[in-house]
């Protein structure tokens, strides 16, 4: 520590001289005195795609990373350590040549204050090779403990600012090509959000709602739905599975407008599409031009509604025909009370109400733009009361039927359509005289397609039940040969099998002739799923810490070679974790020292929750697609508990065999007190018995013994059967029937 030096004669000299003091000598020592300066401290230097482990601060603290040259995408994340310990409430600050500073009018280009506990991410987009300075500020004072700082130019490989839409890509793997079109299918999307909302209809039509600072949407696409939920959990501390709109605090200076999606190679078999990618651009445009302040969670059917509506609005109403036909019905007062499926029949109330009742809509967007919501839902019954009888005439009537033939495709014999979509799809297609035979036919693509014809008049499965020919096997092969067809017009029908579900690269062609075939598009070529993993996880077939224990997502991909061998004298439980990462149901089997588990129904992406006797957390194995030979060892185990608390007093009584047979299945209410306890020495299997045929289901949910005597879970519902199988002979003992009240089984066999 450096001081500066000063005499007290000079500085009694000068403060006379500032008070005008007289023309008196003063004579005095001249001791030295000294004032601390404000120590330097310099920052702390990082390395690009390595972990900076063992933050521990109560005080703001620096860091420089240095890009050797520029790149896409600059990420800085700060996240928990292994170690579990609270990340407190720190924010983070990134600078480009000079040094950061935190707060509104603090000097950053990027920065990132989440609420507590919360992983913090600063994401710079086309950076410059250079320095960038890096700033992590403890809000209030807030400790911020065994925290990780890391910086990637690896995470979002693709970077593209749309020309048509405010819309910056941050994309994990796209080609330039891909990232073109992406752009080009949001300009899309906004060109129908204004189609559906023009100024006949929304107050102040193209103005974004006043003071609302959101002018570009930032749009994560990842490379597969397995990434989507391991980055979206780490970089933006959400637990999502499907895609989803990011939106907070529009008018200030911390406002935010981000998509999370994903190519979803994993429900396509391969076959790449952005998944809901025009749907999650509504609700930004929502956002922005209809709505003041943050997203009202009692508007669902409002925000998901407008968003299925105006994103499939230019493709046909065949869904809309579907829900309005399927056995649940709902009125308008239960779609806006949010009992009703907010993307089906909030779609189908948007709607009614866009086309059929406009100035119903323009009142209420003038409440939202204006921040009224308490009016707004005031109105909703209102509206829900008068509007009821039109808007169940308007979807039991004809409207969404003329709707949906008037959106009927021409395609000539010996010609193909491409099928791209969710929904349904109607063709028509003319038939001359003379002619012997005629195929319609769907071939190559993702997913399942249903195929209907019908001579002279077009058809939908929810309305029909009649047609010259249908094809409803499973996959996308559908045919139908009619012979000595009618002159005239057929109609096709092509529907998804799964509503929502991605048709991608399906083609539907009509021809002359039994065996005709029509040349269509070589196949897309599938794309390989890239499994995440993420930097701050351990080496592969390495056991990591319980902070594992997030949401993730488990593929259909078995996980090869699983094999956990315990090392140590402490009994050790195997679990598996659910996705939701929430929680484990429970030890499947306890090793001891030198047994090895193994496995060949585990997918990769699951993780396996090793647990001593308590069932308290010891470690967390992550299937993965190298290595899955794990080994448990002293370390592992050093604060193992080692007692097992075994309950005394049974519940419920264990029923006999005769049990199992088909029961009414009830899910409205758990089985409290779940626990199955095992004092025989006979090791036994537990196996769920369905409620469908009787029979014991394949999958063992836990093998009890003396080593492991206990099972307890919290998932299953009162009414649940399980069967207790004697291991050695696969002979039914008994069944457990699970009760409302409580279900503590102890098993004297």
């Amino acid at each position: 520590m450096s001081f500066k030096k000063l005499t007290l004669s000079t500085a009694i000299v000068l403060a006379l001289s500032g008070c005008g003091g007289s023309d008196d000598k003063v004579v005095v020592e001249d001791p030295v005195v000294t004032i601390p300066e404000v120590p330097i401290v310099e920052p702390t230097a990082i390395t690009l795609e390595e972990i900076m482990p063992n933050i521990s601060t109560s005080s703001p603290v620096k860091y420089v990373v240095d890009l050797p040259e520029d790149a896409e995408t600059l990420v800085i994340n700060l996240f928990s350590g292994d170690a579990g310990e609270s990340l407190g409430d720190p924010d983070l600050y990134v600078k480009y040549e000079g040094e950061a500073s935190a707060g509104e009018n603090g000097s950053f280009d990027c920065f990132s204050f989440k609420s507590e506990h919360n992983n913090e991410t600063c994401i710079i987009d086309k950076p410059l090779a250079g320095r960038y300075h890096i700033l992590i500020d403890t809000f209030e004072g807030s400790a911020v403990t065994d925290a990780s700082l890391y910086a990637s130019t690896e995470i979002f490989k693709g970077n593209k600012l749309c020309s048509d839409v405010p819309v910056r890509i941050r994309a994990q793997e796209m080609s330039e090509d891909e990232l073109t079109q992406a752009c080009a299918d949001l300009a899309q999307a906004k060109t129908q959000f204004d189609a559906v909302l023009d100024n006949t209809i929304a107050p102040e039509f193209g103005l974004p709602v006043e003071g609302d600072l959101n002018e570009i949407t930032n749009i994560h696409i990842f490379s597969s739905l397995s990434n989507h939920v391991a980055w979206g959990e780490h970089l933006f501390n959400v637990d999502n599975d499907s895609g989803i709109y990011l939106e907070s605090e529009a008018s200030k200076w911390s406002h935010r407008s981000d998509i999370l999606t994903f190519n979803s190679l994993e429900w396509t078999g391969g076959f790449p599409v952005i998944r809901s990618l025009q749907h999650e651009y509504m609700h930004a445009l929502d956002g922005r031009f209809n709505k003041e302040g943050n997203y009202i969670p009692e508007n669902g059917w409002w925000s998901e509604g407008l968003a299925e509506y105006a994103s499939t609005f230019y493709n046909s109403p065949y869904r809309r025909i579907e829900i309005a036909n399927s056995d649940e019905q709902f009125t308008l007062a239960e779609i806006f009370d949010q009992d009703a499926n907010v993307y089906d029949w909030g779609q189908l109330a948007v709607a009614f109400l866009i086309e059929e009742q406009p100035e119903v809509i323009n009142s209420m967007l003038v409440q939202m733009r204006a921040g009224e919501w308490d009016a707004l839902q005031a109105s909703l019954p209102e509206i829900a009361q008068t509007y009821q009888a039109d808007f169940q005439a308007w979807y039991s009537g004809t409207s969404l039927t003329e709707q949906y033939t008037a959106g009927v495709q021409s395609l000539e014999l010996g010609q193909y359509q491409a099928i791209n979509g969710h929904g349904g799809w109607l063709y028509s297609v003319e038939v001359p005289e003379g002619t012997d035979s005629v195929t319609f036919a769907t071939q190559q693509g993702s997913n399942d397609v249903d195929l209907w014809v019908n001579y002279g008049s077009a058809i939908h499965p929810s309305l029909d039940d009649t047609f010259t020919c249908s094809a409803e096997n499973e996959g996308n092969n559908e045919s139908c040969t009619i012979a000595n067809p009618t002159a005239g017009t057929y109609f096709v029908t092509v529907g998804a099998y799964r509503h929502y579900s991605d048709i991608v690269g399906a083609y539907l062609t009509s021809c002359t002739g039994v065996d005709c075939s029509v040349d269509v598009p070589e196949e897309i070529a599938l794309v390989e799923i890239k499994e995440p993993y993420l930097p701050h996880w351990p080496s592969k077939g390495t056991i990591g810490s319980c902070t594992l224990a997030e949401p993730h997502y488990s593929t259909d991909t078995s996980a090869v070679g699983v094999a956990i061998t315990n090392t140590t004298d402490t009994p050790v439980g195997i679990n598996w974790l659910r996705p939701s990462g929430a929680s484990w149901d429970g030890a499947y089997e306890t090793i001891a020292q030198g047994d090895t588990w193994q496995s060949t129904y585990w997918k990769v992406g699951d993780r396996v929750v090793l647990t001593d006797t308590a069932d308290n957390c010891l470690g967390i194995a992550l299937l993965n697609d190298e290595n899955n030979n794990f080994e448990i060892d002293e370390e592992l185990v050093k604060d193992a508990v080692n007692e097992i608390q075994l309950p005394e007093v049974a519940t419920a009584e264990m029923g006999s065999c005769d049990l199992a047979v088909p029961y009414a299945r009830e899910t409205s209410t758990y089985a409290p007190e779940f626990k199955v306890v095992n004092t025989s020495e006979t090791k036994v299997d537990l196996q769920w018995i369905s409620h469908e045929t009787g029979a014991a289901a394949s999958t063992v949910y836990a093998t009890l013994d003396a080593t492991n005597p206990l099972f307890e879970a919290d998932n299953w519902v009162a009414t649940d059967r399980m069967m207790v199988v004697e291991q050695s002979s696969g002979n039914c003992l008994g069944v457990l029937d699970l009760n409302e009240t409580s279900n503590t089984f102890i098993l004297d066999l």
